[in-house]
């Protein structure tokens, strides 16, 4: 799984949202998302659906303020995110 840099921006319409932005390829997009799934300023978006040069195409957990699901994002903007072992 990937998790994708947000910035927060404060708080959603209703207490269980937050409002972050997104870093894309065209500019900032902003979202409303569940303050739990925000993870040390990043959130889930599972693995890139698509690749052009230097630009992973990914889905995001909600849809942007805009209407658009997936977004082109920087490389630089995904962090892969650490399996946890479980012991038995």
């Amino acid at each position: 799984m990937m998790r994708l840099k947000v910035k927060q921006l404060g708080e959603g319409l209703h207490p269980s949202e937050m409002f972050v932005s997104v870093e894309t390829k065209d500019g900032p997009q902003d979202l409303a998302v569940d303050p739990s799934s925000i993870h040390g300023s990043t959130v889930s978006v599972g693995w890139p659906v698509g690749r052009k040069g230097h630009y992973l195409l990914v889905e995001l957990p909600r849809p942007t303020s805009a209407g658009a699901r997936r977004v082109w994002v920087s490389k630089d903007e995904l962090v892969s995110e650490k399996p946890t072992r479980q012991s038995a």
